[in-house]
């Protein structure tokens, strides 16, 4: 699976110019008709390198390779297509690209519970983060809309680790001035984090299955242990929005339900430093063993 953006060209160079400027071979031009005959000769560049070479026919130094670039992107940069697979343009790792985001508008999500999004093709701890597996072995992991929800605007994200072998990912976000963790319960090969959150840190909670992703990595045989997916996943999220209205309904004074019952968005701006550390103790904690029973 490679990315809709992902586009190839093939390009000329010279080998003996100092700084190596790829020209398309679609727009080479006038360029090509030098360097493919004998008029190279008269290159400065050929020149100070004509004691290695033979000047008749085509500039020894001309050579051609196939590339690939980004078609998002305002000012495309060639990648040699030996190396294309080693990026994320070449795997299930594009679906969280800035550009891909920007340009392809993906569908939202299919299925919800009481306008909490529960995306049917990831898979959810029970503390609330989501894990996005890849056939390629790459992962993705975030925050869900309930954990979203509770904490609205986010101020700082800080990340414990970015890279790491074996590491169960953790951060830690600043909702209302109190740090809080969120730790995904399963280990995997950590290669990076979403680094782009630390200067706009809005977008977690904004477009937590895409853009607000927290982790990248590859994925371990115990990575996916303990997750919830599909039918199931959606009636803990019900049973979990249960939970959280009753809770609210339970605590003292504040505005902390919206009509309908529902649980207000934000609500951790609303609640005291203790009642809010109290209440993510109480949901948002990983749970080692497996599913809250």
């Amino acid at each position: 699976m490679t990315c809709p953006f992902l586009k190839e060209a093939q390009v000329q160079y010279c080998q003996a110019a100092a700084v190596r400027k790829l020209i398309p071979l679609a727009v080479s031009g006038r360029c090509e008709e030098k360097c493919a005959s004998a008029a190279h000769a008269g290159c400065a560049v050929f020149q100070g390198h004509a004691e290695e070479a033979d000047a008749s026919g085509a500039c020894p130094f001309l050579r051609e390779s196939l590339m690939q670039y980004c078609g998002a992107a305002p000012v495309p940069k060639m990648i040699p297509y030996s190396e294309a697979l080693l990026s994320r343009c070449g795997g299930s790792a594009y679906r969280y690209c800035e550009l891909y985001l920007g340009m392809a508008h993906p569908a939202p999500e299919r299925y919800a519970v009481d306008g909490i999004a529960v995306p049917d093709w990831l898979r959810y701890s029970t503390n609330h983060m989501w894990l996005d597996a890849g056939e390629d072995g790459v992962c993705h992991v975030g925050i869900d809309a309930f954990l979203a929800r509770v904490l609205g605007k986010v101020e700082r994200v800080s990340y414990i680790w970015q890279k790491g072998i074996l590491r169960r990912p953790a951060a830690v976000l600043t909702a209302a001035g109190v740090d809080v963790e969120v730790v995904f319960p399963n280990a995997l090969e950590l290669t990076g984090c979403n680094l782009y959150l630390r200067s706009d840190p809005a977008r977690l909670t904004a477009e937590p299955y895409s853009a607000g992703w927290l982790f990248e990595g590859r994925a371990l045989r115990e990575t996916a242990d303990n997750l919830i997916e599909g039918e199931a996943a959606r009636e803990w999220m019900a049973e979990e929005e249960r939970r959280m209205n009753e809770y609210v309904q339970q605590m003292a004074g504040g505005p902390y339900a919206a009509d309908g019952g529902m649980f207000a968005a934000g609500l951790a701006a609303t609640l005291g430093r203790e009642p809010l550390l109290t209440l993510c103790h109480e949901f948002f904690l990983p749970q080692w063993g497996g599913p809250r029973q």
